[in-house]
């Protein structure tokens, strides 16, 4: 038994499928599992099926083992004819049984009971076992070639096989399986003749031996283009087919037999195409030695070998390789011996061979293969001109332009052709220039060629201007005079083409050069090919009637030929008649003309007239009018009589309807029948298809009569014609198919105003082909069989790619026809149940009789492995047959039950199968239940008790018996839906239940009973809520008497009553409602049940069933649904419980029952919040129950980690872990839900339970373990929430003993990998690797951030010092947070900005502490705040970048590209608000560092060393293409300016609520505006008076987003930022080192910028501005008087209270000018600085004020600097004091109102202050 499982070979035809690529959509990891398996083999190739000698093991042996004597005497004779070793050969028997045969068990029984009926089966096994052998050398081939192609569905799993086997080994392999097969002998009983058919077994092994070399070289030609061959390799590859002699020596071949010759010509062109490869080295100088060993060995053996047309090619090749890679070239003799190699490959015809190669259908696509043999071609040509085509004498050779045309007609050839200036085969482009036009044939192709492969604007700008114009000397016209030897100018200017606008210029200079047709003149003139040619047809035209019929050997007619072949490709590729220039248009008249010349001559040049029709099918999408005209005037293509009477039957036989086939049947018959080519009937073909698809409604005139003639005279007859080619075959019925489908599908489209002749159109389509002449050729196809069609596949070369006109392709598209005859049947037959000729052959009984066997045939089809359209097509002919078949189908199909369902029931349970099959199985099924019993009962596996035959389960006389079946599937979908609901939203349940449909109608539910529940549930998930009768059902289930004893029952079935209940939930109230009463009922009922069942652990499904049910229940609550206290107090009872149950054996539920139970406890936590505030021994008891499960849960999560840690990190979860993370973050959500409801109003000591389990340690530490790791993120997350929630409360405080800085501040850096990509945010991670990526670690870290925000908030100084670690460790990270804007907006990005610059503007508060403990990262990240708000207020103004920002990387191209407005959507406003709210942290972090507003204002002394100034002075709007913005004054009042017009868009009004209260005393009299009551809210509003021309609008954003913002926020925003505005103007304005001018602009721009504002002000604030104009006037809320104190004793205590005095006179001023001074005297006995550093030790972004505040000013960018010149420092110290001496501030005006006054203060009263303040400052200091 060992031996034999060492032996075990693949099933190689099942594995081809399923990862090829080409025909199921099989997962990744699938493939990739496959392929690894079988990778040992895939090397061995063909050498692992091992020959009969191979081993000791007897067949005998091992079947006597396998307890299959009685198979000795069949396997003996199998090993006999395979040859294969007994292991090997049992296996091969085996998987031909399960896998391929597809009798019955009877049948085969009947094959190996005679000698003659076991040949028969011996040799379909032959052909399976060839075929096994040819899909690993296929396999092999693929993973080679789309390994390294990108777009190739598993190249990543090609590529880690590869990687695995390695290249060398495969090349070593694959170069001893071509040895080992090249000299392969047959089995020797086959040689001696003693088996059966001995001959023909001989033939079919030299065939399969044959097709097995060629793969062998292909897939070595592949090799060699990605590791080059070396000597050896060479050496081993030259003596192979050297022995082969070229593929010459094949045996028992017949070279008579097309199909042998065509066997031996793929070998020879396959092993010279290889050698070729491997002596093609681009760059010889690398591969010296190389090359001159390989001469030194192989010189002798290959100079000899010129006696075949195939030694052409190598010896050109070895030619090319010497004078390359050696000094030939240098060495006279070497040269001449090289020389005669050219001699004898051109004798040989060379070119001519190599184009047959090209050309070869092995090489006819674009596969890599064909690719290489193409380049292989193309480097040689190249090597070839570069070396001797300097005089143009490489255009001489035969063939070599035919073989240049058909390598650049491939686009990756054409590109590079088109590439190169003069180098490589470019000269013999270069050479037919300048000969044009003598070389027109050539040309014209060559310009085709390039012109297909997409290179059509390179030829059309050569074309239209090409250099030379070579015309034969004509003494008398061409007037030259010599300027040199064979140089002359032309004298006089010549038209050289009569009645063309062209003319060659006096003083052009050409070139006489002599030609074997005499002397031409070369002028020197550009000239347009199309001129040439519209000459050509001209005198073509004109010499017609000389010709006499010799039409076949004219170089006229050649050249128009090939010119008009040119002109189609170029007006095929035109998109409008304004592309067909000038020139163009003359030639593509005048093919109408050409048609109208020829059609009446004897023999016409079908080619020509072929070209002609072609030109004018191109023009048709642009002229169809014109087109349509003159062709019918032309009278050469079919037409009928317009008569509106005839029958269709009479169009169908073209009697008395006029019906002529003129030129064209003429031209068929007489000319290209002859031919054996039909390129007339062709180019008809294509211009009738053409002209259809415009749907121009001319079917009468054009598509009637087309199709009467193609089913009269062409499609019944195509078979017996006689071709050239194959091919043209094939094509011709591909394109008469393809119009029937046209025509076929005019039914289905929507009426026309034509719809008469559409109707004629389509009857006479199907009557002809329903009748026997054209429907047997439509059989014939269909019948072809899938044996044929697959084998015909298996001799293709590329299997990837079926061709575009193959037996496949015809066998989709009869087969498609043939369903559309069907089913459009009536309307040519009506009713009557009549059989068309065409249904009776397909239908015909007894079976003895039916020779076509179509049904069987079709069947067939259902295991073709090479087109996954070809099974569904079988399934949907037969649904059609089945449907319209008054007979039996089963009788028809001639296949036994088992043999049905192996066909079609198999591909329903398997996973790798797609949908589209799937589907047309089960409307097969559907279709049959109707109307085909017999199949019925075969697809659901009924047996009887009785015979089948005397009793059927239709007439329910008996109760069958159900095995496996299509219900089995049935049930198991239904179960899938448990797993994964989401799987009923797809295409598959909608056929399933069209078939319980379809047998309910036919009273077979029966079958069906206990999927009941389900099927109901699928009713109502996938209805509308139309169906009555299912909606009375519904209701009378949930009627009161009805659905409680319903209770009772259906919790015994819970799994098929839960589907049900949740699919009526989620679709109420579209079907039913359940009523409140029966749902609290089954709510109560299940609860009750629900516990019960908690105390049986042997079967949890009930347990999980009922569960989740009540999950669903509750969900559907909103509020409590107990009537009284006392049910509340029962169901919380219940609920305890249950929890207790859960928690005394938690561990050992299951997972599903974990979570539903959570969510029960979390949804009723939140509907029963009263009773448990309300009752503290309930709520103690339910917290208990929490503890014990949170404990539980983060014990295992411990554990898991831990685990998973030790195994691997970052390794993808087990499902152990998986479910421990749900079941965790449920435990998390009712931990947030529990810590919400008890911190307001829970006792004062529900946290005890936590406290005492010590639960915030656990959480932190768990948190700590969870957040390195990727698979935890979710997790990671989900802790975090909670440790927040919990830090907002009263439980803060245990935080502080939770170690946070050990446990959290490491752990929260960026995982590694993030580290290493130097957290790059553009850093692309590949989608199927599973590790950390920028994107996703942002929510994680700012929650983190949050966290410590909170806490660090909550206590303050307790907390200071860990924040301060916290932000020493995290400070680079927290610098790219805040930068973090320029990159993403998206909502985690977003939430971690704010996280960051929160926690920024907090801990500011402490900036002295702060910098005692770190001044770099006070400064790093102060910058950054100050660049975020830079940034932020940018954003503004690019709202098309700040939606790219928002949508994230996978969107931002598409945005960008979009050329469509942007609109102003929810996302876009609620990032403004977002962007307002940064704003607001910025200015609150920046104002720590700013002097304070209120010190300014009212200290009498100012101390400028203690501030710096944190804005630059630069007013106006930022330009938004300006990089590494500087805080400006601009920047902030244009965000002031973005603000007020946000809040006058919103109408925005204050309600002047009183702010603060007054003392209880008595209010001053003496001001009149004190009469308000205090306490009264006067809410006025104002409407948008504002006028466009008091509000800057051209620097704010859209007003559609504006006045959408949140107007509270905007006033929050505005009012810091006024702050920020005033606090630095006034700290600027009283800087003792500025010049008095530039505090004057200062004052003066800071005015003018807040324009809009002081109006905002004016409109909104200032009471009855209408009628006062002063700003003063102020509305005053109440007023009191304060006592009178000493000044003195009321002075501040601080260590500045002798420096501050308040002013209130004078005298105060006075002392204010007299410290001034002193400080002013003072600074001039001190040095002036070099530069004025605005920035001192208590700013924090002192490091950018050095580039912002240098002392070289810039005039250009408008930024108006403030420092004095170095040389006036002197004078301006004298003249700042004269100044003060200058300086007066006037008195109070207002006596009532002294600064011993109290008043209410509202809202608008800061504003109004703002706006005082700067009207005040540009006028005083």
């Amino acid at each position: 038994m060992p031996a034999v499982e060492k032996s075990v070979i693949t099933d190689w035809k099942r594995l081809w499928p399923m990862v090829s690529g080409i025909h199921y959509e099989t997962p990744q990891d699938t493939v990739r599992e496959e392929l690894m398996n079988v990778a040992s083999e895939l090397q061995a190739g063909v050498l692992q099926f091992k020959p009969k000698n191979a081993s000791n093991l007897e067949l005998g042996t091992l079947l006597k083992e396998k307890k299959q004597e009685k198979l000795l005497p069949f396997t003996e004779r199998l090993q006999d004819l395979l040859d294969l070793e007994s292991a090997q050969c049992w296996e091969i028997l085996c998987y031909y049984l399960t896998q391929e045969y597809r009798g019955s068990a009877s049948l085969l029984t009947q094959l190996i009971s005679t000698e003659t009926n076991m040949a028969k089966l011996h040799e379909d096994i032959r052909h399976y076992y060839s075929l096994e052998r040819m899909v690993v050398l296929k396999i092999v081939k693929n993973l080679i070639v789309f390994h390294r192609v990108p777009n190739h569905p598993y190249h990543k799993e090609y590529r880690a096989v590869v990687e695995k086997i390695t290249i060398p080994r495969l090349r070593d392999s694959y170069l001893d399986q071509l040895e080992s097969l090249i000299s392969e002998v047959p089995p020797r009983k086959l040689i001696a003749g003693e088996c059966f058919h001995s001959a023909e077994r001989l033939v079919a092994w030299s065939e399969r031996n044959a097709r097995e070399i060629n793969e062998v070289l292909h897939i070595l030609l592949v090799l060699a283009e990605h590791l080059p061959m070396g000597l050896e390799q060479i050496k081993r590859i030259f003596a192979a087919c050297k022995q082969h002699s070229f593929g010459k020596m094949q045996s028992y071949l017949d070279d008579t037999q097309p199909y042998h010759q065509e066997i031996s010509r793929s070998l020879s062109y396959s092993e010279l195409m290889l050698i070729l490869k491997c002596l093609d080295f681009e760059k010889p100088e690398k591969h010296s030695d190389l090359i001159e060993k390989l001469i030194e060995d192989l010189q002798v053996d290959i100079a000899s070998m010129y006696h075949r047309p195939e030694h052409g090619p190598l010896l050109l090749a070895w030619m090319l390789l010497r004078l390359r890679g050696t000094n030939d070239a240098d060495d006279a003799s070497s040269l001449l011996r090289c020389r005669q190699l050219g001699k004898r490959a051109v004798d040989l015809k060379c070119f001519v061979q190599l184009h047959l190669i090209a050309r070869h259908s092995m090489f006819a696509d674009d596969s890599m293969l064909s690719r290489i043999v193409r380049k292989t071609i193309y480097n040689q040509v190249g090597y070839l001109c570069n070396l001797f085509d300097g005089d143009g004498s490489c255009a001489r050779y035969e063939g070599i332009y035919e073989l240049l045309c058909e390598l650049v007609s491939w686009p990756h050839l054409a590109k590079d052709f088109c590439s190169r200036e003069d180098d490589g085969p470019c000269s013999l482009y270069k050479t037919l220039l300048e000969n044009f036009p003598l070389e027109l044939t050539h040309l014209s192709k060559l310009a085709m060629s390039l012109t297909k492969a997409g290179q059509s604007n390179y030829v059309k700008s050569q074309i239209e201007a090409l250099p030379i114009l070579a015309l034969r000397y004509d003494e008398s016209q061409h007037k030259l005079r010599e300027v040199d030897t064979n140089e002359f100018e032309l004298l006089a200017s010549v038209q050289p083409f009569p009645r063309i606008d062209f003319t060659i210029p006096a003083g052009t200079s050409c070139t006489a050069i002599e030609h074997p047709s005499g002397c031409f003149m070369h002028f020197r003139v550009p000239v347009n090919y199309f001129d040439a040619l519209h000459h050509e047809i001209n005198c073509l035209l004109g010499e017609t009637g000389h010709m006499h019929g010799d039409f076949e050997s004219s170089e006229r007619i050649r050249n128009v030929e090939a010119g008009l072949r040119f002109l189609e490709s170029v007006v095929k590729r035109s998109q409008s008649i304004s592309d067909i220039s000038a020139e163009m248009v003359h030639p593509t008249e005048m093919c109408v003309d050409l048609l109208h010349t020829f059609k009446n001559v004897q023999c016409p040049p079908v080619g020509l007239l072929s070209s002609c029709l072609n030109v004018c099918t191109a023009l048709l999408p642009l002229v169809d009018e014109e087109i349509f005209s003159r062709i019918s005037n032309l009278h050469i293509l079919p037409t009928v009589s317009p008569r509106s009477q005839c029958d269709f039957k009479m169009y169908a036989n073209a009697n008395g309807v006029g019906f002529e086939s003129r030129f064209l049947g003429s031209v068929i018959d007489n000319v290209e029948k002859k031919r054996e080519r039909y390129e007339f009937l062709l180019s008809y073909i294509g211009f009738l298809r053409a002209y259809s698809n415009l749907k121009r409604n001319r079917l009468i005139q054009m598509e009637i009569p087309g199709l009467i003639f193609l089913l009269r005279d062409v499609f019944p007859h195509v078979h017996t014609w006689h071709f050239n080619s194959q091919v043209e075959r094939n094509k011709i019925y591909f394109e008469i198919l393809s119009f029937i489908c046209d025509i076929l599908d005019l039914f289905n489209t929507t009426k026309n105003p034509n719809c008469q002749q559409s109707e004629l159109l389509v009857k006479v389509c199907v009557y002809s082909l329903l009748n026997l002449e054209n429907g047997l050729i439509l059989l014939r196809f269909v019948g072809v069989g899938n044996s044929y069609v697959q084998y015909t596949m298996e001799l293709e070369t590329n299997w990837m790619q079926q061709q575009a006109h193959g037996l496949m392709m015809l066998v989709r598209l009869s087969m498609r026809i043939l369903m559309q005859l069907l089913r459009l049947k009536e309307e040519v037959y009506g009713n009557s149940e009549t059989l068309s000729p065409l249904e009776a052959l397909i239908y015909t009984q007894p079976k003895q009789r039916d020779t076509l066997r179509i049904i069987p045939t079709v069947c067939s089809y259902m295991s073709n492995i090479f087109d996954r359209w070809l099974p569904i097509l079988s399934c949907r002919l037969l649904k059609r047959i089945a449907l319209q078949f008054n007979m039996s189908l089963l009788a028809c199909l001639d296949m036994e039950a088992d043999q049905i369902r192996l066909t079609f029931m198999q591909k329903l349970p398997d996973e790798l199968e797609s949908d589209s099959i799937k589907i047309a199985i089960l409307e097969l099924v559907d279709a049959c239940i109707a109307k085909q019993p017999g199949v019925t009962e075969a697809f659901f596996k009924v047996n009887y008790d009785l015979d089948k035959r005397s009793r059927s389960f239709f007439s329910k006389d008996c109760v069958p018996n159900i095995g496996e079946s299509i219900v089995t599937y049935m049930r198991d979908f239904l179960d899938a839906l448990q797993v994964d609901p989401l799987t009923i939203q797809q295409a598959l349940p909608a056929k399933i239940m069209t078939i319980f449909h379809s047998m309910w109608k036919h009273n077979l539910q029966m079958l069906v009973n206990d999927l009941l529940l389900n099927i109901i549930s699928i009713e109502v998930y996938t209805g509308t809520g139309t169906d009555t009768a299912l909606l009375d059902v519904l209701n009378k289930f949930f009627e009161q008497k009805y659905f409680g004893p319903w209770l009772y029952y259906v919790f015994n079935m819970p799994k098929a009553f839960k589907d049900l209940i949740v699919i009526l939930l989620k679709k109420q109230p579209k079907f039913v409602t359940i009523p409140d009463s029966q749902f609290k009922l089954m709510a109560q009922k299940c609860l009750v049940v629900l516990v019960d069942r908690s105390n049986y652990l042997e079967d949890m499904r009930p347990f999980i069933i009922l569960a989740e049910l009540y999950v669903f229940i509750l969900l559907e609550f909103k509020h409590a649904y107990t009537d009284s206290l006392e049910e509340e107090q029962k169901l919380m009872d219940l609920l305890l419980q249950l929890m207790n149950r859960i928690c005394s054996c938690y561990e050992d539920q299951h997972v599903r029952a974990k979570e539903a139970c959570l969510a029960i406890v979390t949804k009723c936590t939140h509907l029963y919040t009263d009773l448990l505030i309300r009752d503290s021994s309930i709520a103690l008891r339910f917290l208990n129950s929490v503890v014990g499960i949170i404990c539980s849960e983060l014990q295992h999560m411990e554990n898991s980690v831990s685990l998973e840690k030790s195994q691997c990190l970052n390794n993808s979860d087990s499902s152990d872990s998986k479910t421990s993370t749900n079941s965790l973050i449920l435990c998390l959500n009712l931990l947030k839900a529990v810590a919400t409801i008890f911190h307001n109003d829970g006792p004062g000591n529900w946290d005890l339970p936590f406290v005492s389990v010590r639960l915030f340690q656990r959480l932190v530490r768990c948190v700590s373990r969870t957040l390195p790791l990727f698979s935890k993120q979710v997790l990671s997350v989900q802790l975090l929430d909670v440790l927040i929630v919990f830090a907002k409360g009263h439980c803060s405080v245990e935080f502080l003993h939770c170690d946070l800085g050990e446990y959290l501040w490491l752990k929260l850096l960026p995982p590694s990998e993030l580290l290493q990509s130097k957290h790059e945010f553009t850093k692309t991670t590949a989608a199927d690797v599973e590790g950390w990526t920028v994107e996703q670690w942002w929510p994680v870290y700012a929650r983190g951030i949050e966290l410590v925000t909170i806490i660090y908030e909550k206590h303050k100084k307790c907390f200071l010092q860990d924040v301060f670690q916290f932000v020493g460790i995290h400070a680079v990270f927290l610098e790219d947070a805040l930068l973090l804007s320029k990159q993403s907006l998206e909502p985690s990005a977003m939430h971690l900005i704010k996280a960051a610059v929160s926690l920024v503007a907090s801990l500011t508060e402490h900036h002295k502490e702060w910098r005692q403990d770190n001044d770099l990262s006070l400064a790093n990240l102060m910058r950054a705040v100050q660049s975020l708000l830079c940034h932020c207020s940018s954003l503004f103004h690019q709202q098309k970048n700040l939606k790219c920002l928002l949508a994230g990387r996978r969107s931002q191209l598409e945005i960008l590209r979009s050329t469509e407005a942007l609109i102003v959507d929810d996302e876009l406003i609620s990032a403004c608000n977002d962007l307002t709210d940064i704003i607001i942290y910025c200015v609150k972090a920046l104002l720590r560092f700013s002097p304070d507003l209120m010190e300014l204002l009212c200290c009498s002394a100012y101390e400028p060393s203690k501030h710096s100034v944190l804005l630059d002075v630069k007013f106006g709007a930022p330009k938004l293409n300006e990089e590494n913005l500087t805080l400006t004054f601009g920047i902030v009042l244009n965000l002031v300016n973005i603000y007020v017009k946000a809040l006058n868009m919103q109408n925005h009004g204050f309600s002047e609520v009183p702010l603060n209260s007054l003392p209880n005393v008595e209010h001053s009299g003496g001001n009149d505006d004190a009469d308000v009551c205090v306490g009264t809210q006067t809410n006025r509003t104002f409407s948008k008076s504002l006028t466009t021309a008091s509000i800057s609008t051209g620097s704010c954003p859209a007003s559609e987003l504006l006045s959408n913002m949140d107007g509270q926020l905007c006033l929050l925003a505005l009012e810091h930022l006024l702050m920020l505005v005033a606090s630095q103007a006034i700290c600027i304005i009283r800087s003792p080192n500025l010049e008095t001018l530039w505090k004057q602009i200062v004052r003066r721009d800071i005015n003018n910028e807040l324009l809009i504002f002081n109006e905002f002000v004016r409109r909104k604030v200032i009471l009855d501005y209408k009628e006062n104009r002063s700003p003063w006037i102020r509305r005053k809320h109440g007023l009191c008087k304060l006592k009178c104190v000493d000044p003195v004793r009321s002075s501040s205590s601080s260590s500045r209270s002798s420096e501050i005095v308040r002013r209130s006179n004078t005298n105060n001023e006075l002392r204010v000018n007299v410290v001034r001074r002193l400080h002013l005297q003072q600074q001039q006995r001190t040095p002036a600085p070099h530069n004025f550093d605005m920035s001192s030790d208590l700013s924090p972004i002192a490091a950018i004020q050095d580039a912002t505040m240098s002392t070289s000013s810039d005039h250009r960018d408008g930024r108006k600097r403030l420092y004095p010149a170095q040389q006036a420092g002197d004078a301006f110290l004298e003249d700042e004091l004269a100044a003060i001496e200058l300086q007066h501030f006037p008195p109070p005006t207002e006596p009532g109102y002294c600064e011993l006054s109290q008043v209410q203060v509202v809202e608008e009263d800061y504003l109004h202050l703002m706006s005082a303040l700067f009207n005040v400052l540009p006028h005083c200091d």
